[in-house]
């Protein structure tokens, strides 16, 4: 059980790690009219996450064909490698990749937070769970959940666990602005700035770093 919420642990810090969420996030506290987007946007991301890692849970269990009669940490152990190893393919194409697109579509989002409507900006965050990465991160959070073939009260609070982890780089921000919007206006821009220059590039590092780390640990419990 302890390597299943290590694994899960890794994954959505690995999940958090990505630019394109918080700067989204920022963008639209940072927009003319903040409230109609803020929490929406907060709601369709964490739903977008719960329902990704529940149907890989639930689809697992369902399979005619079970995993391999192995212990189940040491499946959890050689999925982790399989996904560690991923983790450090995709680090390594951040860091030789351009960011000319991601930030031409960000521009493109941000002059449409303008006139969005409330139920736009929901569907925006359960589009941000279709990505690659994030789509890669939950069906492996959901197989490592369905593989303990846990009672649903338990399972549940894992899927809640991890979409909160792999969702606190559109959370915090957004709890940050509800404390205090007026103060939170210079951090949030002078955040979001870095994170233009620099972002990408501190990704790459972290999710490298965190691929590294799944490996090793994994091959440890094996």
């Amino acid at each position: 059980m302890l390597n299943t919420l290590a694994s899960l642990v890794l994954f959505a810090l690995a999940g958090a790690v990505s630019t394109v969420p918080v700067s989204v996030t920022i963008m639209i506290l940072l927009s003319p009219n903040p409230r109609r987007g803020a929490l929406p946007f907060l709601i369709g991301s964490l739903v977008g996450s719960i329902v990704m890692v529940s149907l890989s849970a639930v689809g697992l269990q369902l399979l005619p064909v079970r995993p391999p009669l192995l212990r189940k940490d040491e499946w959890v152990a050689q999925f982790g490698i399989v996904i560690g190893a991923m983790l450090i393919g995709y680090s390594l194409y951040l860091f030789v990749s351009k960011s000319r697109r991601e930030n031409a579509m960000l521009g493109k989002m941000k002059s449409r937070f303008r006139s969005a409507r409330p139920w736009e900006f929901v569907v925006l965050g359960l589009g941000l769970n279709l990505r690659p990465k994030a789509i890669l991160l939950a069906v492996a959070a959901g197989a490592v959940i369905g593989v303990q073939g846990l009672p649903p009260l338990e399972g549940s609070v894992l899927v809640l666990a991890y979409a909160a982890v792999v969702q606190s780089a559109v959370v915090v921000p957004v709890a940050v602005w509800l404390h205090s919007p007026e103060r939170a206006q210079v951090p949030l821009t002078a955040l979001y700035n870095w994170l233009q220059r620099h972002g990408r590039r501190i990704a790459a590092i972290v999710t490298l770093a965190i691929g590294l780390f799944i490996v090793g640990y994994s091959f440890l419990q094996l």
